[in-house]
């Protein structure tokens, strides 16, 4: 009976807590400005996405991804993006943007250009232009994140996220 008991208890109270843990859906506002969520990729579904975006397996313990526009804008043109991922430990997601960082300096035939770090919440962000928006990296504890937006969202973006 004890065993039957603790059984229930796991199952019913901390499988859902573990199993929940690594929902980062939690980070995308259903707004952002004038800006609404079109799109929200979470679990294995984003954590291909992002394998797919990199070309490789990046190693992540959970990813989310979320797809904003204008109600206007829908369909018109391309949505600001942002790609949030839980790695393992803050120097992993240091290192991880780091690295990511580096290699987009590095790269002469990156699309990203003008790169430079800015400041902004007291977080250190590194911010590229490319493709005709604005990208910022950075990351926070165990989070890594990036954005992609047209210059005109880049205030309500960083605001809206580097928290």
């Amino acid at each position: 009976m004890r065993r039957e008991l603790l059984l229930f208890l796991f199952v019913v109270i901390l499988f859902p807590a573990c199993s929940s843990a690594d929902d980062l859906t939690w980070i995308m506002p259903e707004k952002m400005g004038e800006m609404h969520r079109i799109q929200l990729v979470s679990g294995n579904a984003a954590q291909v996405e992002v394998n797919k975006l990199h070309g490789k397996v990046l190693i992540a313990e959970a990813s989310v991804i979320g797809r904003y526009s204008r109600p206007e804008d829908v369909g018109m043109t391309r949505p600001a993006e942002v790609w949030v991922s839980r790695v393992s430990s803050d120097s992993e997601a240091r290192r991880q943007t780091g690295l990511m960082v580096h290699k987009m300096y590095q790269n002469p035939k990156s699309p990203f250009k003008s790169p430079k770090r800015i400041e902004h919440a007291g977080l250190s962000v590194y911010r590229f232009t490319g493709m005709g928006q604005v990208h910022f990296i950075w990351y926070k504890g165990d989070l890594t994140y990036w954005i992609s937006a047209k210059p005109a969202d880049e205030a309500v973006m960083l605001d809206g996220f580097c928290k």
